[in-house]
């Protein structure tokens, strides 16, 4: 079978896009397009020098380092919290590529029906953002207050060891105009007199961070609002969202 080599270069990179922008929306994380295009032009060449090398650059671990190089050029930090979303959008694109082929769809047909169907999930996802179906979050800390969007995440089981409290996890971006001067959520030394410190466990590894007690925490869920018991953290994540654990959605 012949394969040409552009033809190779443009799959592995529209398939890569996707993947990215796929694991964005799902996570409702930011999405930079040049970055994203850099990233997955990355993938596509490294994928060509694995076709044309063979060897180790086409086992898994040659893969894995790749994806997670792809996923670090588009997202920055926040890239390390992504990456298994990435993983799990490629491996989606791919089964769907796959079956489609195997059914006789033509190539080019195929890569337009993954787009259509990763632009149909984006499309889901930014209504049900748009419509702020999942709720409203107030944070009041020190006489100011900030509302974010919420996320509920199944996913966050974070007990605050000293109060015993849930956590909720908000990016420092999205908080920037309640924190004291000077915090940081990348440096841990500045952390603030009453704040503690709260150890993390993730799919990218283990962190550490920076926990406090607001005043008063207010949720709206389906048009009513009412106040919560939670201790909040903050981390240098791209996501906009309150990432808010599920049991308080029950």
């Amino acid at each position: 079978m012949r394969v040409y080599g552009e033809a190779y270069l443009f799959i592995n990179f529209w398939m890569d896009f996707l993947s990215l922008l796929l694991a964005a929306r799902l996570r409702r994380a930011r999405f930079r397009g040049l970055r994203a295009a850099a990233g997955a032009v990355v993938g596509a060449v490294t994928a060509l020098l694995a076709w044309t090398m063979g060897g180790a650059m086409r086992g898994l671990p040659a893969l894995f380092l790749s994806m997670l190089a792809i996923t670090v050029i588009s997202f920055g930090k926040a890239g390390f919290f992504l990456f298994p979303w990435v993983i799990a959008s490629a491996l989606l694109l791919c089964g769907l590529t796959d079956a489609l082929l195997k059914n006789g769809t033509s190539a080019p047909a195929a890569l337009i029906v993954c787009g259509a169907a990763a632009l149909g999930i984006c499309r889901a996802q930014g209504r049900d953002s748009a419509t702020g179906s999942a709720g409203e979050l107030t944070i009041f800390y020190r006489g100011r207050s900030a509302k974010l969007p919420v996320l509920r995440d199944s996913g966050n089981l974070l007990i605050d060891g000293v109060t015993g409290l849930p956590v909720i996890v908000v990016s420092e971006r999205a908080v920037a105009s309640l924190l004291p001067a000077g915090v940081r959520a990348g440096n841990l030394s500045t952390l603030p007199t009453g704040w503690r410190l709260l150890p993390i466990r993730t799919a990218a590894g283990n962190g550490t961070l920076m926990c406090f007690r607001a005043d008063q925490l207010e949720l709206r869920t389906k048009g009513k609002a009412r106040r919560i018991d939670a201790a909040v953290a903050i981390s240098g994540f791209s996501e906009k969202a309150a990432l808010i654990p599920n049991d308080f959605f029950r």
